[in-house]
């Protein structure tokens, strides 16, 4: 049954401040309002009423704000929390979670300070990533979780992405911004793809009566090296026929393994279905990028499919779960967030699917995509943020 996650334990609470009590709390904050707000001023460039200029050429904001803005943000809170629980240690919290806050705001609105050199403004935003690497190597490195120190290489690797965006943007390398950018998709989807291995078979058991998931080794192991191998293709043969070849691999490997943990039970709980459906995103994305084999779509329709259906959709489903379970919660759902979860949906169809068949309206359809991506994230904030700034119901700390 779906019903409101409010609780009359918490108002108890109204007055109290959590916000830097845990690493989830000021990242998803700052994730769910950059979600809606850079999609806002983003729509009005592409309208033509605002122009953003600066540090960035526009499309290249963008694309750098929605990957190593938002998404690292959701990547921060999510790691900085899992560390802790994974290993029994206290995580960042207090004065050092804000001086780590303040680094990530300041990567965000340097490039609008007025003559701010631009070699300050790149340091600034790449300090982040490998502050968040070295915090969650520590704990991990301590008590010899090396099948979890997987998470230090990979956000170092994010990091040296961004490297390239910047060091394009310096015009110090001879090569597109757009290539970090692509980096970055892939890297955070096998991100998704080695955690979603892990949670979203266990949020399926745990989260819907009598279901059963089924996996397979072998199958876990060409999951995510299909895409590890779609990260080094990348690299090494952009735009080749290879991709194409590599993708429709990491389709078919993926695609079972979500197959296996799939029951016709999952609808009746929208935190299970969300997560499955925006793993099932990234196997339409990998089966679009496929296509190029056969020249039947541009490569841009499968990055929409990976951003705005497999990160934009995993990532709500992601923090609306973490927050509801880490601030001790029943994990049960309000309607107004099933309605989130619904408006993104039709939001990356909106965006993907439908301009394959109608080209003609491009621009209607991300403008419509657009707002209706803005719409369910609003709804998010408004119902979350309280949540995030204050202490758990449960007494407990975090």
């Amino acid at each position: 049954m779906v019903m409101n996650i409010e609780d009359p334990k918490e108002k108890g609470n109204e007055k109290s401040f959590a916000l830097f009590a845990l690493g989830f709390r000021p990242f998803f904050l700052f994730a769910a309002f950059s979600s809606f707000a850079l999609i806002v001023l983003w729509l009005y460039e592409l309208s033509g009423k605002i122009t953003i200029s600066g540090y960035y050429t526009p499309a290249g904001w963008h694309a750098h704000e929605m990957l190593f803005g938002y998404a690292v943000a959701v990547i921060a809170g999510f790691l900085l929390t899992a560390a802790g629980n994974w290993t029994g240690m206290k995580m960042i919290n207090g004065k050092q979670l804000v001086l780590l806050s303040v680094v990530f705001l300041l990567g965000r609105f340097a490039p609008f300070i007025p003559e701010l050199p631009h070699w300050i403004i790149a340091t600034v935003d790449l300090a982040f990533l490998p502050l968040v690497a070295l915090l969650i190597a520590i704990p991990v490195f301590k008590v010899k979780q090396w099948s979890n120190f997987v998470f230090v290489p990979l956000l170092l690797t994010m990091a040296a992405a961004n490297l390239m965006v910047h060091l394009s943007a310096l015009g110090m390398i001879d090569i597109s911004i757009v290539l970090g950018s692509r980096l970055m998709i892939y890297l955070v989807i096998l991100l998704i793809v080695i955690m979603g291995g892990r949670v979203i078979p266990f949020f399926t058991e745990r989260g819907v009566v009598g279901v059963t998931t089924k996996t397979w080794v072998w199958i876990e192991r060409l999951s995510s090296l299909s895409v590890i191998l779609m990260v080094l293709g990348e690299v090494f043969f952009s735009d080749s026929v290879i991709i194409g070849y590599l993708a429709m691999f990491a389709a078919v490997t993926n695609f079972i393994r979500v197959a296996g943990w799939y029951s016709n039970k999952i609808w009746q709980v929208p935190l299970v279905w969300i997560l499955q459906i925006a793993y099932l995103w990234i196997v339409f994305g990998f089966v679009i990028k496929g296509w190029v084999i056969f020249d039947i779509n541009e490569s841009l329709f499968a990055f929409h499919a990976f951003t705005v259906g497999g990160i934009g959709i995993m990532t709500l489903g992601m923090m609306a779960r973490v927050s509801i379970g880490h601030t001790g919660r029943e994990m049960v759902l309000s309607s107004w967030m099933t309605l989130a979860f619904i408006l993104i949906n039709i939001a990356a169809i909106t965006r993907v699917i439908m301009p394959m068949f109608m080209p003609h309206l491009y621009l209607f359809f991300i403008q419509f995509s657009g707002w209706l991506w803005v719409s369910a994230f609003i709804i998010f904030f408004v119902i979350y943020t309280p949540m995030w700034i204050r202490p758990r119901i449960d007494g407990r700390p975090g």
